[in-house]
């Protein structure tokens, strides 16, 4: 009994010392990171102060035509002290102060505009942190890879075009994100032809991003939208045919006929005829058609909201056709695109309120009252 007392006694102290020195561990490990911290924030105010002070300090003014390079070395003298202060410095301390310095450089990067942006270019560059966040491209992290991609874009960094065109094949989806705005930020609309090559299965989130850019760039992203109809991914073809109907350039009405008329995909041609109805060109009208007598249902009702927003009196017979055939959304669809064909449609959608058949009736009388159109012996 009392080597079993002993062995629990035992056991005890063993456990109560090994929570002690666990207890300490976890202090010491605190205060490490707690001192780390202390020192990372006073380093990255005396660089804030001391790279302000670079940015904002006034330099003798360049004959007229004076070379690219004697601006550079202006800019180099302004950053010479403090390099030769770091090459001074143990290698763990250098790092924590060009940790220092790069942060405050990024978050500078944000609010700087004109000759003091392309000064701060040109620390980045003179540091070799531009050569550093190239690096970070590499990384296993998905996060830290994605953090490299933004900053590059936010310090016009033009050196990180190839490795950031790359980076738009990266299996994050965050990372290529990043790295598409960051292209665009450093080569503008003509980074588009790169971004629309190589996206595949495009995310929600990542046609909401680009949509915002191709809307900033409007008609100068056209060509670049028309050539990735192209693709053969068909998240990026079906992306291109909902840009170019929301620009509303005609001279994408050609492109989306062929796509109607040759595309494999019935979502696509439904979608390449829904862009055509927007850009209302009345040459879209012989394509659109033919799409009101297709088995699937969407690619009808596509063509025949379409043709209605084009709005031209010779698809009447077509819309009857078709008001005739259909279930109720169908005949809803037609009547309503009747109800935008001119007179005659008007005409038309008017005698069929008063046809025999209840459902036909119905469905004309409620899109008459939609469009404000009264109901009586004429129109």
């Amino acid at each position: 009994m009392d080597l079993e007392y002993f062995i629990l006694f035992s056991l005890s102290v063993g456990a109560t010392f090994l929570v002690v020195v666990a207890s300490i561990a976890l202090l010491v490990r605190k205060g490490q990171d707690v001192e780390k911290a202390r020192i990372r924030k006073r380093l990255y105010t005396h660089y804030a102060a001391v790279l302000a002070e670079m940015l904002l300090t006034a330099l003798p003014v360049l004959p007229e035509g004076s070379r690219t390079s004697a601006i550079f070395q202006q800019y180099e003298s302004l950053v010479q002290a403090v390099k030769n202060r770091l090459a001074a410095l143990t290698v763990s301390r250098r790092r924590n102060h060009r940790d220092a310095i790069r942060g405050v450089l990024i978050d500078l990067a944000q609010d700087l505009t004109g000759e003091t942006s392309d000064r701060l270019v040109y620390f980045f560059y003179s540091f070799g942190f531009v050569e550093e966040q190239i690096q970070l491209l590499l990384s296993k992290k998905w996060w830290i890879r994605a953090k490299a991609a933004h900053d590059l874009g936010l310090l016009r960094a033009r050196k990180g075009i190839a490795p950031l065109t790359a980076a738009l094949e990266d299996s994050s989806a965050d990372v290529r994100t990043e790295a598409m705005k960051s292209l665009v930020t450093l080569a503008g609309v003509d980074s588009l032809r790169a971004i629309l090559r190589v996206a595949r299965r495009l995310s929600l989130w990542t046609e909401v991003e680009l949509s915002v850019i191709i809307m900033n760039f409007k008609n100068d992203a056209v060509p670049y939208l028309l050539e990735a109809l192209a693709s053969p991914d068909q998240s990026v073809v079906l992306f291109c045919i909902e840009m170019l109907g929301q620009i509303g350039f005609v001279a994408a009405v050609e492109p989306l006929q062929a796509l109607v008329q040759e595309y494999p995909s019935s979502v696509v041609k439904a979608k390449a005829a829904e862009a055509l109805g927007r850009l209302g060109d009345e040459r879209a009208e012989e394509v659109l058609v033919p799409l009101a007598s297709r088995p699937e249902p969407n690619l009808r009702l596509k063509a025949l909201e379409a043709l209605g927003r084009i709005g031209a009196p010779s698809s009447i017979s077509v819309l009857l056709r078709q008001f005739a055939r259909g279930d109720a959304l169908e005949k809803t669809v037609s009547a309503r695109a009747l109800a935008m064909a001119g007179l005659k449609g008007r005409e038309a959608l008017h005698s069929l309120a008063f046809d025999p058949d209840e459902m036909n009736a119905a469905v004309a009388s409620q899109v008459l009252e939609e469009f404000g159109l009264e109901l009586s012996a004429g129109v």
